[in-house]
């Protein structure tokens, strides 16, 4: 699946830390790091913190800066579909800090 590199774009490729900054800055959005294979190409396997994604405001994206692979998403949605088709179901998942979050707000509301 290609990525649009539009400003508009519900999935951006981050290409540097200007980028990365500009992200997290707005903090909306996912951002993915890990592998995505080419198209073609066997899938390997991964280890569990390989593939993660975050929200754009979570403080463990940091680590992820030097990855081969950083992608921006707008929606989950979007995420979720993407990821699934091109790094494959179940060889993704959420970063455990944003999981957790996530199972906070549910549990207080």
């Amino acid at each position: 699946m290609p990525v649009d590199q539009s400003v508009d774009s519900p999935v951006r490729v981050i290409e540097d830390a200007d980028d990365l900054s500009e992200a997290r800055l707005e903090a909306a959005g996912f951002i993915f790091h890990g592998t995505v294979p080419e198209p073609d190409a066997p899938r390997r396997a991964v280890r569990a913190t390989t593939n993660l994604l975050h929200f754009a405001r979570c403080p463990k994206v940091d680590r992820g800066q030097n990855d081969p692979d950083l992608l921006w998403f707008r929606t989950i949605r979007i995420a979720k579909r993407h990821l699934d088709d091109s790094v494959g179901t179940g060889r993704w998942k959420w970063c455990k800090h944003c999981q957790q979050e996530v199972t906070q707000r549910l549990l207080n509301e």
